[in-house]
């Protein structure tokens, strides 16, 4: 009898076992996938939107779309266990569907800043049971604001500095409030363009009267227009400070732009790159 029931308990142990199967996630927004990653469930992520580039195993996976191309059927088709999303990403209708699924959803609502970058951590570190992990990498960001803070003491002027977003030619935006050009208020500089919100069309009229001292662009819309020189010929650069003084500066796209686990590092290529003070000589 005592063997019948020691048997029973390891087949039910099994089974038990057996019926936890690993946690499937898809992730929507580039910060969300990279603070997955981040907290160490990179490997859990089975499929992801197109903007999530980093790291770079991500692309590997099967992507699930972008924005208004994304769907509950695709999504739904790969089986997931979870999906997480950044809030306004993916359309309230597919978030309507999944949520009436067995599919766990969670969706982060976030905004361009420090707190929410660590709001955000904690909320997806509670999510995964990551709680350890998700504190230390706070830590982490919270010790790079810290240092960050110590140099920019020793600034000796504020520069004003022009965000610009573009891909290629076809369309060149300064970049205002709400925008990756936040990250100016850490970098001890100023945004030129500080009166709109969003992204708009750049103006070369508005840009002379701005005369920035700085351009501050993402690194692959750097690239697109062919570097410093090929930015220069753009319409009024050379008529302000930044253009006059080649003063033209970038960093990685999705680093200085989702406001994710690697902002610290961010804010600190811009710092040293904005205040050329500050760099040893």
């Amino acid at each position: 009898m005592k063997s019948s029931i020691k048997f029973l308990v390891i087949i039910t142990s099994i089974t038990f076992c057996y019926a936890q199967s690993p946690e499937r996630i898809i992730t929507a927004g580039s910060a969300i996938t990279e603070t997955v990653c981040a907290l160490g469930d990179c490997d859990k992520i089975i499929a992801s939107d197109k903007t999530s580039l980093y790291p770079v195993a991500i692309q590997n996976l099967p992507s699930i779309g972008y924005r208004s191309g994304i769907n509950a059927e695709g999504i739904l088709s790969l089986k997931p266990t979870m999906v997480i999303v950044e809030k306004g990403y993916v359309e309230a209708s597919v978030l309507d569907l999944l949520s009436n699924t067995p599919v766990k959803l969670i969706i982060v609502d976030r905004k361009l800043n420090v707190e929410d970058t660590k709001k955000m951590i904690r909320q997806i570190a509670t999510t995964l049971g990551k709680v350890t992990a998700g504190t230390k990498l706070i830590n982490r960001i919270e010790n790079e604001f810290a240092e960050i803070k110590l140099l920019l003491q020793k600034k000796s002027i504020t520069p004003s500095v022009l965000c610009i977003y573009n891909r290629g030619t076809a369309t060149i935006s300064a970049a205002g409030s709400e925008t990756f050009a936040e990250i100016l208020k850490y970098a001890g500089a100023e945004n030129a363009f500080n009166d709109i919100e969003g992204y708009k069309p750049l103006n070369t009229e508005a840009l002379i009267k701005a005369n920035p001292d700085f351009l501050l662009m993402v690194s692959s819309g750097l690239e697109s227009l062919g570097g410093i020189e090929g930015v220069s010929k753009l319409p009024g650069i050379l008529l302000t400070t930044a253009g006059k003084k080649k003063q033209i500066v970038a960093v990685e796209s999705l680093k200085l732009t989702n406001f994710g686990p690697r902002l610290g590092e961010a804010v600190r290529e811009v710092v040293l790159q904005i205040h050329p003070e500050l760099v040893a000589k």
